[in-house]
């Protein structure tokens, strides 16, 4: 591997935590605090304009120390690790792995418009696919395709006709809710 200033793939949980540092962007991740302490980092993202969503991090090498190291499941909502093995990791938690995503987000990361005061068309595009109700695992690959077929993200994108998921989600969380509770929300309206 040799992926911007890393030479070789993480081996502990601290190259994860520097591999998160240089992609933070990637994920379009506000970062508030990195602790020691449980959980590892709390984090912001954008759902809306007006809108952030809270993240609670833990950063684990393997998902599966998430366990031997006796986190509580409820104090998480994100896992950041080099490689996912966890196979009853519940649902509520996602995991970003990052060994399995290396070749989209060094793409993504190359194609960011490094411009803070409004956002590329790589954060328009997600908080979209987001809303939708998609992972970073699912959306990276879409965006890499899209920039293949050289194809352009209309900047107003957010408000182009909606799926009912979406509509439902954005009423949702701009009633209030977070992202998480309103995808919860669909889905136990679906099942009935």
């Amino acid at each position: 591997m040799d992926f911007k200033s890393l030479s070789c793939a993480p081996v502990n949980e601290h190259g994860v935590v520097y591999l998160f540092g240089v992609l933070h962007d990637s994920f379009d991740f506000k970062i508030e605090s990195i602790q020691a302490g449980f959980p590892d980092c709390i984090a912001r993202r954008q759902i809306n304009r007006e809108r952030w969503e809270e993240l609670r991090i833990e950063f684990e090498f393997e998902s599966k120390s998430f366990v031997f190291h006796k986190h509580d499941i409820n104090g998480a909502d994100i896992i950041i690790c080099w490689k996912h093995n966890w196979k009853n990791c519940p649902k509520k938690i996602e995991v970003i792995e990052l060994s399995t995503m290396i070749g989209d987000l060094e793409n993504i990361n190359n194609s960011i418009e490094i411009d803070s005061s409004k956002p590329s068309e790589y954060m328009i595009f997600c908080r979209e696919k987001r809303l939708q109700g998609l992972t970073f695992k699912e959306i990276a690959p879409l965006w890499n395709e899209l920039k293949k077929d050289k194809k352009k993200v209309p900047k107003n994108s957010i408000t182009n006709t909606l799926t009912p998921y979406t509509k439902f989600v954005k009423e949702r969380v701009l009633a209030g809710l977070t992202l998480k509770e309103a995808a919860e929300l669909w889905k136990k309206q679906k099942e009935k």
